[in-house]
C-alpha cells in the first residue's frame, strides 16, 4: 500500500529536504544504487557524474580499505567543491578516491583499468545546484549569460543559436525537445537575432513567449532549453558512445547503473541495454540485463526530494 502524506506532514518536511550533507545537490536513489552497482567491496568503481559527491561519498563507505573510486565531472565547480568535500580521503598517500575533471566518456580510455572496473553508475541531466544557481544558462528561471554547456570548454548556447540555421534549430527541437511549436520558435529565433544575438536566458525565454500560446507557455520553454543544452553538450551521442565504449573496461560480471530522468534518456539507456543483451545476434551478447522494467524512487524519497520523481534506474552487468 502506497504511504500518503497529509498536509501537515509535508509542511513539516520541507525545511528538512535540503540537508547541510547534501546542500550542493541531493544524491537520487542512493540505496537503490549502492544495492545494485557494488557487489564486492575490493573493487574499483567509476562514478561518472560526481557533481555534489552523494553517491560517491555513500559507495566511498561501503568499500574496504582495497575498493577504489575513479569520479568524473566536466564541471569544474562540481570537482572544486568536492576536492574541498573530500579533502581527507584526497590527502591520504593512499587514497582510494581519484577526480577527473572531464566528462564521463573519458573512462572509457583510460588503459590501465581495462577489464578492471566492477561499476560504472551514470546519473544523468542536471544537478539542482547548475538549476538553482543559473551560472551557466541551464534554467530558464534565472536571467544568465546563454552557455548551457557543463564545462567552460567548447560551443555554448550562443554559437548554436548564431550559427544554426532555421531549420537546423528546428529540428534540434523537435529531437531533443520534442516541441509541438519547433518550427515558429526556430523561425522567431532566426528573426530576432538579424536585429540583435541572443545572448541571456531571458532572451530566449522571451522569444518563445511571443509565439506560443500563454496558457501551454511554461511547457515550451523547458523543453525548448532542454533541447538546446542537449544539443550544445551532445548529452544522448555521449550517453550512447560510453555505454558501448565501457564494455571492455568493466571486469566481468561489472555492472552500468544509469538514472535518467527524460524518454530521450531512458530510451537510449534501454535500447543499447537491450542490443548488447541480444542472443540472437551474430556474436554473442556481452551484457545480461537486470532490471527488467525500470525502477523509480520509492514514495518516501519523491516526497523529500521531488525533482526525483521522474527518475528511472537501469542495471546491466558484463557476462
Amino acid at each position: 500500500m502506497k504511504r500518503r502524506y497529509d498536509k501537515k506532514e509535508r509542511e513539516e518536511s520541507r525545511s528538512s529536504r535540503v540537508t547541510p550533507e547534501y546542500d550542493y545537490h541531493i544524491p537520487v536513489m542512493l540505496e537503490e544504487v549502492c544495492t545494485w552497482l557494488i557487489t564486492d567491496p575490493d573493487g574499483i568503481y567509476i562514478d561518472g557524474t560526481l557533481g555534489g559527491g552523494g553517491h560517491t561519498a555513500e559507495i566511498l563507505a561501503r568499500l574496504s580499505s582495497n575498493g577504489k573510486i575513479i569520479a568524473f565531472d566536466a564541471d569544474e565547480q562540481a570537482i572544486e567543491h568536492c576536492t574541498k568535500k573530500f579533502a581527507a580521503e584526497l590527502d591520504k598517500s593512499d587514497s582510494r578516491l581519484v577526480l577527473y575533471n572531464d566528462n564521463f566518456i573519458r573512462a572509457c580510455s583510460i588503459g590501465e583499468l581495462r577489464g578492471k572496473v566492477l561499476g560504472l553508475l551514470l546519473d544523468l541531466g542536471v544537478s539542482s545546484r547548475q538549476l538553482d544557481s543559473g551560472s551557466r544558462g541551464i534554467s530558464h528561471r534565472v536571467n544568465s549569460r546563454l552557455t548551457m554547456s557543463f564545462g567552460s570548454h567548447g560551443n555554448t548556447a550562443e554559437d548554436l543559436l548564431d550559427g544554426a540555421d532555421e531549420r537546423e534549430i528546428e529540428s534540434i527541437l523537435k529531437k531533443y525537445g520534442e516541441e509541438p511549436f519547433a518550427r515558429v520558435i526556430a523561425r522567431r529565433i532566426v528573426q530576432r537575432r538579424r536585429a540583435a544575438p541572443l545572448r541571456s536566458t531571458f532572451d530566449l525565454r522571451s522569444v518563445i513567449e511571443e509565439v506560443v500560446p500563454p496558457h501551454i507557455v511554461s511547457k515550451s520553454i523547458a523543453r525548448v532549453f532542454q533541447a538546446i543544452r542537449i544539443a550544445v553538450n551532445d548529452e544522448l551521442g555521449v550517453l550512447e558512445k560510453t555505454l558501448r565504449g565501457i564494455i571492455p573496461i568493466l571486469a566481468p560480471q561489472g555492472r552500468i547503473a544509469v538514472i535518467s530522468y527524460h524518454s530521450l534518456e531512458d530510451r537510449i539507456v534501454k535500447n543499447v541495454f537491450r542490443e548488447l543483451a541480444d542472443k540472437n545476434q551474430d556474436t554473442p551478447p556481452e551484457l545480461k540485463i537486470l532490471t527488467s522494467k525500470p525502477l523509480p524512487p520509492s514514495d518516501e524519497e519523491i516526497h523529500n526530494n521531488p525533482r526525483s520523481r521522474s527518475a528511472k534506474l537501469r542495471v546491466a552487468e558484463k557476462i
